[in-house]
């Protein structure tokens, strides 16, 4: 009985943690996730200008030991049509290039701080980051339905047992 506290506490947090943790996931994914990822690969597609580019700075997105791809975030430098030199990050992580590179990237002309490499624009890469954000958001509601359901059980179990210890 002296663990009953304890235990119950941990699994009333457990179940808020993840109620938290799902609706958190769940706004990321609609307010920035899926927005993001669709609105550059979309303005890139449509209107996007490919220019040459130097890679000037790549730095991991983790530790070697917790990115075994080798991911990256990655700027470039890159002249636009009109003349102008523009110093911008990658609006993906990639793998594939390093610092000092010659790339060939794809700028907004009406945002010009909105680039990519072209391959990040091709539709296998578009299709796996759409896929990722639709995991994202499956998740989210997942383990926020899981997390409702855990708490909801756990305090009729509660309420259940005090009516007995009562009675």
């Amino acid at each position: 009985m002296e663990n009953t506290p304890d235990h119950g506490r941990t699994v009333r947090n457990g179940s808020l943690a993840m109620i938290a943790l799902g609706v958190l996931l769940f706004v990321l994914s609609l307010v920035y996730l899926i927005p993001h990822d669709m609105g550059v690969t979309s303005a890139l597609r449509s209107r996007g200008i490919h220019a040459s580019a130097v890679v000037t700075e790549c730095a991991a997105v983790a530790n070697p030991q917790d990115n075994p791809a080798g991911n990256a975030d990655c700027r470039v430098r890159f002249t636009t049509s009109e003349g102008a030199s523009v110093e911008t990050g990658l609006a993906y992580v990639t793998d594939t290039v390093k610092e000092r590179d010659t790339v060939t990237v794809v700028y907004d002309p009406r945002h010009t701080e909105t680039a990519a490499l072209a391959s990040s624009i091709g539709f296998w890469n578009s299709l796996g980051r759409n896929v990722l954000d639709v995991v994202a958001l499956v998740a989210s509601v997942v383990m926020t339905l899981v997390g409702l359901a855990v708490h909801v059980v756990y305090r009729r179990f509660t309420r259940a047992r005090r009516r007995s210890e009562v009675a």
